[in-house]
């Protein structure tokens, strides 16, 4: 009896072994033939994703002089941290400084003249007084001319010749007012020079910006200086390098061109896994943020959308232009059982799978779940470390 039940066993092993090769088109003789793989399954992420290729960019600042000259000043090094409105470098500006010393002195001449002429100043006061003091000797003149003729007669000598003196007196308030009013009218003339004068002098003090390289911002690094004291800077406008680069490291994103096809599928909400070639092992989540609408033409004139991704990547020691990749994720399970989709087969609208252990071989029927048409998510029916079949 022991030996028949010893036969039944291993007439059921061998048959469930035949079965599930049988299952997958494996008969016979072709049993000896059979080429598969086997994987275990394993632990992770599936996803639906698009994969861009990019790289790390910092926020950046190239700073250049407007003018031409000789460098005279630079007041930073590599590595400094800068504030804003600090004068990082400077040209010779012995040209400017004759200009604005002239300008200075325009300004304060027409300044003194403006407050002499004021109602304040000592050309008015001058004038003003003089107006007065003729008007009160005019009035007194006609009071003794009055007096002459009440007591002579108007026809009388004196009256006669008082009021020749009243005449006097008469053309003396009438051309003294007239200097008053061309003081006023100077006065006005006085303030439009200021203004004029003013506004050169700010021009000319303007004029020191384009020598100098002024701080844009708060907390930048200084990256780069392309130049020494003493050496000429020429403002080429075509120059590709600048004089002072400033970068922020701790703004900084991943950033990618994509062709139109691409772009078309990419929204600013997608998840994204950045990996970079610096940090093979590493996987950096972020989400996309922007995708250009207007398009980019690179030096083949190849017409490309730029997409810019940021990440959380505080703890990495990032570099500017770091190289690596993007997956960009459309639908995705995260930390699920999983096995390559090829090692399920759809059996009378059942799932299975065969699994091999310790040489022998089972179907089994599992659950899926999300699938990216490479691998596929076992809900149920398997357990981490099992190794499934792959038909070659």
């Amino acid at each position: 009896m022991k030996k028949i039940k010893i036969l039944i066993s291993v007439i059921v092993v061998a048959g469930v072994g035949y079965a599930a090769l049988s299952y997958f088109g494996v008969l016979g003789s072709k049993v000896a033939k059979l080429e598969y793989a086997t994987e275990k399954v394993a632990r992770g992420n599936i996803q639906t994703a698009l994969s861009v290729d990019g790289s790390v960019l910092f926020d950046t600042w190239k700073l250049g002089f407007l003018e031409s000259g000789v460098i005279n000043k630079l007041n930073v090094k590599l590595g400094d941290s800068i504030k804003k409105g600090q004068i990082l470098a400077q040209l010779d500006t012995s040209s400017e400084d004759n200009k604005l010393a002239q300008a200075k002195a325009d300004l304060n001449a027409s300044v003194l003249n403006k407050d002499n002429l004021s109602a304040d100043g000592v050309d008015y006061a001058i004038k003003e007084k003089a107006y007065e003091y003729a008007k009160k000797r005019l009035s007194a003149e006609d009071d003794l001319y009055d007096e002459y003729v009440d007591a002579e007669g108007k026809n009388s000598t004196q009256a006669l010749a008082q009021k020749v003196k009243v005449k006097l007196a008469e053309a003396d308030v009438a051309n003294i007012k007239k200097q008053l009013e061309q003081v006023e009218a100077s006065y006005q003339s006085a303030l439009y020079q200021v203004d004029k004068n003013s506004a050169a002098y700010q021009q000319s003090r303007n004029g020191y910006g384009d020598f100098q390289i002024v701080a844009p911002v708060d907390g930048a690094m200084v990256a780069q200086i392309n130049g020494a004291v003493g050496s000429i800077y020429l403002n080429n406008q075509n120059a590709a390098a600048p004089f002072i680069t400033l970068i922020n490291s701790q703004s900084f994103w991943f950033e990618a061109n994509v062709e139109d096809v691409e772009a078309l599928k990419i929204t600013a909400d997608m998840k994204a896994y950045i990996k970079l070639d610096a940090y093979p092992e590493r996987e950096f989540a972020g989400d996309v943020v922007f995708v250009s609408p207007v398009a980019e033409l690179d030096s083949n004139d190849l017409a490309t959308y730029k997409v810019i991704i940021a990440f959380d990547g505080a703890e990495a020691k990032l570099l500017s232009d770091m190289a690596g990749s993007a997956d960009l994720v459309s639908s995705e399970v995260r930390d699920v059982l999983l096995i390559s989709s090829a090692a399920v087969k759809n059996k009378s609208g059942h799932q299975m799978v065969i699994v091999k252990q310790d040489g022998n071989f089972a179907e089994k029927e599992v659950q899926t779940g999300f699938t990216n048409g490479k691998q596929v998510e076992i809900k149920s029916g398997l357990s981490a470390g099992e190794e499934v079949v792959i038909i070659k």
